[in-house]
């Protein structure tokens, strides 16, 4: 989630009775402590490659955030009026674990044991920027504003409107399983499943199931319950220009970053392109992938982040997709 987001949730949290009872301070306190874990964003003012090494990594982890609630805690007990620690800690660590929570809800997961285990851990609910989210949010500190004396209503409803929200996705996302599979070959059947939010609607939903390295790529909208389009990716014959290509620095942040990584290999006047994709963006605009050049002698001649625009969704079925490609 974005950081309006996390500032409108500590908003919410503290109106829940703690700005009667500890002032506008607690306020300040629960937003920063809803947007502590994501000050690591300004690694983006180094460019796309150092945002998707360091984003999401120490400061979303269990460790990260036990030291961020030390750290807080300690300045908010210090530097402001508030001076009960153990009411200072508790809204602290409350507006962290609404932080995690909230992210966890995303596609890109959380690194929860970083630095001991690099696995993400998420629940793929909703996109990084959910408009009934946001607007669920937005009206509840709307309301509660220009009427103060109900704003623990107005809070408790935008919850309960984000609950059911919630519920509802978790319905739609077993009817998208359910739709995908009536695109399943023999080939991916008893794969790894999983089903993704899409950035672009919220009835359309991407399932990705997982051979090794094949993928069959499934767009569902959950709205007509019918299936929009299926694609499947493998990677090219492995080729020594691979290992070379996983030398790359972008490469390897990239790695650690894809779910659902594939690559291809192209040959001309004897050097090799590595093309690194991941299913799970190729339909986004943006990053969503690294071409790597490779000389005659099997080094990096070059490297670069490939961004294009988003694909336009048609109801295609793979045996188009397969026919287009062997043509």
């Amino acid at each position: 989630m974005d950081l309006v987001s996390h500032g409108l949730m500590g908003t919410m949290m503290a109106g829940l009775g703690l700005k009667k009872k500890f002032g506008f301070v607690s306020i300040v306190t629960m937003v920063i402590a809803n947007i502590a874990p994501d000050l690591d964003v300004v690694t983006g003012l180094k460019g796309a490659k150092t945002f998707y090494k360091y984003h999401r990594e120490v400061t979303h982890s269990l460790l990260g955030a036990v030291i961020l609630w030390i750290l807080i805690s300690v300045g908010v007990y210090l530097f402001t009026p508030l001076d009960n620690l153990l009411a200072v800690a508790a809204m602290v660590g409350a507006g962290l674990a609404a932080h995690l929570l909230m992210d966890s809800l995303t596609p890109w997961g959380l690194p929860l044991f970083y630095p001991f285990s690099s696995k993400k851990y998420g629940f793929d609910l909703i996109w990084f920027f959910d408009p009934v989210m946001i607007s669920s949010m937005v009206g509840g500190v709307y309301l509660a504003y220009h009427h103060p004396q109900h704003e623990v209503m107005f809070y408790i409803g935008s919850f309960a409107v984000i609950v059911a929200y919630l519920l509802l996705r978790v319905i739609q996302k077993r009817r998208a399983c359910r739709l995908a599979e009536t695109e399943l070959t023999p080939r991916y059947k008893g794969s790894e499943v999983y089903v993704l939010p899409s950035a672009i609607s919220p009835f359309l939903w991407d399932v990705i199931y997982k051979a090794r390295s094949q993928y069959l790529y499934v767009s569902v909208d959950t709205r007509k319950d019918e299936v929009l389009g299926s694609r499947e990716f493998t990677s090219s014959p492995y080729h020594r220009c691979v290992k070379s290509a996983c030398q790359s620095d972008l490469v390897d942040v990239f790695l650690r970053r894809a779910r659902f990584p594939f690559y291809n290999v192209i040959r001309e006047d004897g050097c090799y392109t590595v093309e690194w994709s991941d299913v799970q963006l190729l339909n986004l605009g943006g990053v969503h992938g690294v071409t790597v050049k490779i000389d005659e002698n099997g080094r990096v001649a070059g490297q670069k982040l490939q961004v294009k625009k988003p694909v336009r969704r048609k109801k295609r079925k793979i045996e188009d997709y397969l026919q287009e490609e062997a043509s």
